[in-house]
């Protein structure tokens, strides 16, 4: 679901409301869960709420990265939660030092069958950020597929 935010204008926060009031015990969960509430105010129009949506899924993300931080899938949200964040908001101290993670550990995280289809999906992403050279766009790609 995360990956098809985008198709709707609201789809951040309906995926942040399908995870309920509980923030889930899995970390990964919590990282996504934490992505779509920092997304969901651009589907919000009262300027307190889109800042409290968005400090709270913030501080999941954070807490994720602070539980497991060599989780790939964890260090790409936060990347991807930080790629897209108004720089206003100055939450975009992790970029490069997630980016660089993400170039080391994503062969290994896309050779396990389970986490094959989420390197394609992340390297896609990665390429289309505006964030990777031309050589780190060309190399992600080689490593995911």
């Amino acid at each position: 679901m995360y990956f098809g935010m985008d198709k709707d204008d609201c789809g951040a926060l309906k995926l942040s409301e399908s995870f309920g009031n509980t923030a889930p015990a899995d970390v990964v969960l919590l990282a996504y869960y934490g992505a779509s509430t920092a997304a969901a105010p651009n589907c919000i129009g009262n300027p307190a709420k889109k800042i409290a949506y968005f400090r709270r899924g913030k501080q999941m993300i954070e807490d994720a990265v602070a539980k497991k931080p060599g989780q790939l899938e964890v260090r790409f949200l936060r990347f991807a939660t930080q790629t897209k964040a108004p720089s206003f908001l100055g939450y975009n101290a992790n970029i490069q030092d997630d980016k660089k993670f993400i170039l080391e550990n994503i062969k290994q995280f896309g050779s396990q069958p389970a986490n094959r289809e989420i390197a394609v999906k992340i390297a896609g992403f990665m390429v289309n950020s505006g964030q990777l050279t031309s050589n780190e766009s060309v190399r992600i790609k080689t490593l995911a597929n």
